[in-house]
């Protein structure tokens, strides 16, 4: 069936790397079938490039735009460690954010809401802020139709649960931090970007808040819960972007080949394919990977580091990040390897986020073997 067929080879998937790519096409192939996604599209490598990468399926629901590692999608929460936290280890190598551990109010001064307990930017990264989505009704407290109405909401509201600790998934931890960025930098989250790491790191194709004017419709990706290509999906950074609001939660638009450029920086500790510094050793202490913290959502600085999908052999190694709509992204330290796979999901979030892991955990096993 050509909706099934194997759009773009793999590139060097010789002997053990090659069955794994078999593996991942089984995986992809059944998930197109059951109505999991429509299409997908996989790199993996390491220090000197990606040596593995396949596509299969299609970028839009009504399948008239295949899916390759140069398509252009909405990386909806991977925007939190690509963009979001990626800025922050650039500011903190350029001395303008000296300490995580700080108050985020210190950065915010917007920010009018009594608070109970100090709340610093790594709680606000990590998801232990006690700033939470909803207040038992089923919707996020915060949102409003306005953007600006929102963000007033967001900037005046305490934390629901202030539990030191606890791990509580909150996209408004990273509207905060996208606020508190731009007022620390005094510049667009958006610009800062693009000029200081997109483009340092020869990612030409990635942007946030919306796709670049210069990609085309062959190469834009629909994600679910919206009508066409090229939008962003996730219904609080969308307005909030629309409007001109920097935030960090969602509204990355990057593709498998420039997220492959950002894994490597992180490999090299900072250093770009090309030599360019963005941060250094310090900047990748903070971000560490935890080899004994296993509760379920832990990070370190917004990587998170535990998961009760991610393969037992990874843990401890490797960092990452998913995307709801349908993206994973991680590297391993001590194997120096990095694997990619993004889809356009189209139902059964559970399934295809495990078996998203399950394809990653392919890759980086075989490299394990050789």
């Amino acid at each position: 069936m050509a909706w099934m067929a194997l759009l773009a080879a793999a590139l060097g998937a010789s002997g053990a790397r090659g069955d794994a790519v078999a593996d991942c096409a089984r995986i992809f192939e059944a998930e197109m079938r059951d109505g999991v996604i429509h299409g997908a599209t996989m790199v993996a490598g390491g220090l000197e490039g990606t040596d593995v990468a396949a596509s299969w399926g299609w970028a839009d629901a009504a399948h008239t735009v295949p899916m390759t590692p140069r398509t252009v999608i909405d990386m909806a929460s991977v925007t939190k460690t690509a963009a979001g936290v990626t800025a922050y280890l650039v500011a903190h190598a350029r001395g303008k954010v000296s300490d995580f551990d700080v108050p985020f109010t210190n950065c915010l001064p917007a920010y009018s809401a009594p608070l109970a307990r100090m709340i610093t930017l790594r709680d606000l990264a990590n998801h232990v802020s006690g700033f939470g989505e909803a207040d038992g009704k089923g919707k996020r407290v915060y949102f409003s139709n306005d953007s600006r109405t929102m963000l007033r909401n967001i900037l005046s509201m305490p934390p629901k649960a202030p539990r030191p600790g606890h791990v509580f998934y909150s996209c408004r931890n990273y509207v905060l931090l996208g606020q508190a960025f731009e007022a620390t930098m005094g510049c667009r989250a958006a610009e800062f970007c693009r000029r200081e790491i997109f483009l340092s790191a020869g990612m030409s194709d990635t942007s946030l808040g919306a796709p670049l004017p210069s990609i085309g419709p062959d190469r834009l990706a629909q994600t679910c819960g919206t009508k066409k290509c090229g939008v962003i999906s996730d219904f609080v950074a969308r307005p909030l972007w629309a409007a001109g609001i920097g935030t960090f939660n969602a509204g990355l638009f990057s593709t498998a080949e420039d997220m492959a450029k950002l894994m490597r920086v992180y490999l090299r500790g900072g250093v770009c394919d090309d030599g360019t510094r963005l941060f250094g050793e310090a900047e990748m202490a903070l971000i560490a990977p935890s080899a004994t913290n296993k509760v379920e959502g832990a990070r370190t600085f917004g990587w998170q580091s535990a998961s009760e999908n991610l393969p037992p052999e990874l843990f401890g190694t490797s960092l990452f990040h998913s995307g709801w709509s349908g993206q994973t992204v991680l590297f391993d330290l001590k194997r120096r390897r990095y694997a990619i796979v993004i889809t356009t999901r189209c139902g059964a979030y559970k399934r295809a986020k495990r078996e998203r892991f399950a394809a990653i955990g392919l890759l980086l096993r075989e490299e394990t073997k050789k």
